[in-house]
C-alpha cells in the first residue's frame, strides 16, 4: 500500500509538471534556451566531476588499505569490518557513476561538436574507471580472504555471490534490488512523459528514444516474471 502511494504521489507529480508545460506552450509562454549555449560549461562541469571521483575513490581505497594493515581483534575489528564495508561502498558507487559520466561526456563531445580534448578526458577516464573497477573488485578479496568469494569472471558470479552470502547479506540484497526496481520502473516512466513532451514542444521527435526506454522495461519486467515463475 505504502508503495502505491508513493506511485500515485509521483504520477500526480508528474502529470501536473505535464500540464504546466503543455499550457506555457498552447498559450505561447514557454521560451526554451539555445542548449548548446550550455555544452561547453557542461563539459567543464562534468569533468571536474570526473576528477572529484577519481580523488574520492583514491581517498576510500587508502582507507581501506590503512585498515587491512592494522592488526585487530575483537570490537576494533568489526568496526573495522565496518569502516572496510562503507569505504568498499563509496568505491564501487564512484567507479559505475565514473562510467556513467565518462558517456555522457563523450556523448555531449561527438553531438555538439566541442573541444577533442573532451573526448581525450572522457576516453582516458573511462579506462582508468575499468582499471579502478578492477583494483576495487581485488580489493574485496583481500577484506576477506577466509570467504570464497566468486570471480568477476564467472559466468555464474551474480548465483555465486549470492551463495556465499549469509541470510542478513541476503535480505540486505533483496531490500535493495527490490527499492531499486521500484524506482527505476518510476523514473523511466517520467522519462517517458519527459521525452513526449520535449518532443512536442520542440519539434525534435524522440520516438527512437522513447521506444529505447519501452522496450528496456519490458524486457525487465519478462526477466523478472520468468525468474518468479520458474521458482514454482
Amino acid at each position: 500500500m505504502k508503495t502505491f502511494f508513493q506511485l500515485a504521489i509521483r504520477f500526480v507529480i508528474g502529470g501536473a509538471v505535464g500540464y504546466t508545460f503543455m499550457y506555457f506552450y498552447l498559450n505561447d509562454i514557454l521560451i526554451l534556451p539555445d542548449l548548446y549555449e550550455f555544452a561547453f560549461p557542461a563539459a567543464l562541469f562534468l569533468t571536474a566531476i570526473l576528477i572529484g571521483l577519481m580523488i574520492w575513490w583514491s581517498i576510500r581505497y587508502r582507507t581501506i588499505r590503512k585498515v587491512i594493515q592494522q592488526p585487530l581483534t575483537g570490537e576494533a575489528e568489526d568496526e573495522a569490518e565496518g569502516v572496510m564495508y562503507r569505504a568498499y561502498s563509496d568505491n564501487s558507487l564512484a567507479t559505475t557513476l565514473m562510467l556513467f559520466i565518462c558517456l555522457g561526456l563523450m556523448s555531449l563531445t561527438l553531438l555538439t561538436e566541442q573541444s577533442f580534448w573532451f573526448l581525450s578526458v572522457s576516453l582516458i577516464t573511462l579506462l582508468v574507471s575499468f582499471i579502478m573497477s578492477h583494483l576495487t573488485q581485488r580489493q574485496l578479496y583481500i577484506m576477506y580472504p577466509e570467504r570464497n568469494l566468486p570471480k568477476t569472471s564467472d559466468p555464474d558470479y551474480a548465483q555465486r555471490l549470492l551463495d556465499v552470502s549469509d541470510d542478513g547479506e541476503k535480505h540486505v540484497i533483496l531490500q535493495g534490488l527490490y527499492k531499486t526496481n521500484i524506482s527505476t520502473m518510476s523514473l523511466f516512466l517520467v522519462a517517458i512523459i519527459v521525452l513526449l513532451l520535449y518532443s512536442m514542444v520542440t519539434g525534435n521527435s524522440q520516438l527512437f528514444a522513447i521506444f529505447i526506454v519501452i522496450c528496456i522495461m519490458a524486457f525487465t519486467n519478462i526477466q523478472y516474471i520468468r525468474i518468479v515463475r520458474a521458482k514454482n
